[in-house]
């Protein structure tokens, strides 16, 4: 993205209540970082269902995307556009962010429910197909302004890489980070969290990142500590990461899911690790 452009903020929505929230939130990134939005609706047999019932023609979905783009350019003073298409829907969602170069992109996500359960849900299928970090949401953006930040570091690969948008998200919404480190109760392995843990803190007392740190119960599920340490610290939102070509965590206790669908509905920034050889941090 040219230095002189807006970062664009992607949202997709599936004309659900669910989806205005990932709009609304959109907007807020949007004026943090005086930014744009991006509104996609991908046609699927979901969408032509729907209008099948309502007797409408698919030029519908089109239309209703440029009047919520009008009316978020009426109410709030940004930018924003839109784009109606078909096609398989994660591929088509990862390349309107690459092709519109998107800084972050916004997806709802009603939790997991009865058959997403055994085959995985709609939200972890688009985070794991990402290009960009995508933050899931249960509910309206409200008065959040994303300035607390849960960061919760382990040895998983790539989990050092969040310093990257930690950076961004400081200089762009003055955001400071609760970091969680998680306690493994060995001598060896804490010797090497320990390590991870001054790697990072040094990156964020270069750049002046405001940080605390507290380490995690020896005991207990990760996952589950994270989300009672962020409901405790009232936290915007939590950082998490993933390797996208396999599951990080333990794909048999469901660390992932069980914070991307967290019953308390705090946004979850969930970033694809690129290159587990990348210097932590970047430029």
């Amino acid at each position: 993205m040219d230095s002189t452009e807006k970062p664009l903020i992607l949202a997709t929505t599936d004309f659900t209540e669910i989806g205005d929230y990932a709009i609304d939130h959109a907007v807020a990134m949007a004026k943090i970082l005086n930014g744009k939005v991006l509104i996609l609706h991908v046609i699927d047999k979901y969408t032509r269902r729907m209008l099948k019932k309502e007797g409408k023609t698919e030029d519908f979905a089109g239309d209703k995307l440029r009047e919520m783009a009008k009316n978020i350019e009426k109410i709030h003073a940004i930018e924003a556009s839109s784009v109606v298409t078909q096609g398989k829907l994660f591929k088509v969602i990862a390349d309107t962010a690459i092709k519109h170069q998107a800084l972050f992109h916004f997806i709802g996500t009603h939790g997991k429910k009865g058959i997403q359960w055994i085959i995985g849900s709609f939200a972890l299928k688009v985070v794991k197909r990402s290009p960009v970090p995508v933050i899931v949401i249960q509910e309206p953006a409200g008065g959040i302004n994303y300035k607390k930040i849960i960061y919760p570091l382990d040895l998983q690969p790539g989990s050092k890489q969040k310093v990257k948008w930690a950076k961004i998200l400081h200089r762009a919404a003055g955001s400071q980070f609760e970091i969680f480190v998680e306690n493994y109760d060995d001598k060896s392995t804490d010797r090497k969290i320990k390590a991870d843990l001054k790697q990072v803190t040094e990156i964020f007392d270069h750049h002046n990142i405001p940080y605390s740190n507290t380490f995690s119960s020896p005991r207990g599920s990760f996952a589950n500590q994270i989300l009672n340490f962020a409901k405790e610290k009232n936290a915007d939102a939590i950082m998490i990461t993933s390797d996208p070509d396999k599951l990080t965590w333990n794909p048999f206790n469901k660390e992932e899911e069980r914070v991307l669908y967290n019953a308390e509905k705090i946004p979850v920034m969930f970033i694809n690790s690129k290159n587990l050889r990348l210097v932590v941090g970047g430029p």
